[in-house]
């Protein structure tokens, strides 16, 4: 269950698990434009950008949920979904690799890899996208030959 107090600890946990539920209910909302959609993408890669810790309460579902309500609303640019999971795969790679041995780096790639495969089993129709993106997470990580 998500902390409902501001905790030193885990504030920030909180207000980005709460902040994505509010996010994705305005992401669903019919009147949102194009661009501010585009921006709610925007706030997901900027999360997982500045992530310095592992979450804590299922903060990367959350997550997913704004991207899942952008995908469902009819005001999306075609293609936005697709080119996020594609810009934000590589941002995220690029990342790790050249900071192998950074637990901060490991956490995003992680969290990423949690996100994209919650909305494989949530989205169905996203699956020929992640599909190969979690794939290439396991063979990167020695999980696959």
């Amino acid at each position: 269950m998500a902390r409902l107090c501001f905790d030193k600890k885990a504030g920030r946990m909180a207000f980005i698990a709460h902040g994505s539920d509010l996010l994705a209910a305005a992401a669903a909302h019919p009147k949102i434009t194009t661009a501010q959609l585009q921006q709610a993408l925007d706030v997901v890669a900027n999360v997982l950008a500045q992530q310095k810790k592992p979450f804590l309460d299922d903060e990367e579902e959350r997550l997913a949920m704004i991207v899942l309500r952008v995908s469902q609303n009819p005001n999306h640019a075609t293609g936005s979904i697709s080119r996020f999971f594609n810009e934000t795969d590589i941002i995220r790679w690029t990342d790790y690799t050249e900071h192998p041995h950074n637990n901060e780096a490991y956490y995003r790639v992680s969290s990423w890899k949690r996100l994209m495969m919650t909305l494989y089993f949530m989205a169905p129709s996203m699956q020929p996208t992640l599909l190969p993106l979690v794939t290439k997470y396991f063979q990167k990580m020695g999980y696959l030959d």
